[in-house]
C-alpha cells in the first residue's frame, strides 16, 4: 500500500490527501494518548518523527516531570521539535470546535 502512495504521489493532489491523512492520524494517536493518561493516571510521552520531512512532534501529558529531559535532548535537532501538552491539544480542540460552523 505504500509503494502505491508513492507511486501515486507525484499528483499534487494526491499529496494533499496524504499529508492530511497523516495528520489526522497523528492528532487522533495524540488525543489517544491524552486520554490514556488521564484516564489511567499514568504519564504519557508520544514522540512522532516524520521520516521525510525529519520533523519531530512530542506529545508530553506529563505532571511528574519524568519525560521532561526528552526535549533537552532534542533541542538541537533540526528543524525545532513541536512539544505539545495535554492541555495544548485541548485547546487546539476547542479552537477546531469553535471555528466548525456546523
Amino acid at each position: 500500500m505504500v509503494a502505491l502512495e508513492r507511486a501515486q504521489s507525484n499528483n499534487p493532489s494526491t499529496r494533499k490527501l496524504i499529508r492530511q491523512k497523516q495528520y489526522r492520524r497523528k492528532t487522533n494517536m495524540m488525543k489517544k494518548a491524552s486520554e490514556y493518561s488521564k484516564m489511567c493516571d499514568a504519564d504519557v510521552c508520544v514522540v512522532i518523527r516524520m521520516r521525510e520531512t525529519d520533523q519531530i512532534h512530542i506529545l508530553s501529558a506529563d505532571t511528574s516531570g519524568f519525560w521532561a529531559f526528552l526535549p533537552l535532548q532534542l533541542s538541537s535537532h533540526y528543524p525545532t521539535p513541536a512539544v505539545m501538552t495535554d492541555r495544548d491539544l485541548k485547546k487546539a480542540e476547542e479552537d477546531t470546535a469553535s471555528k466548525d460552523p456546523r
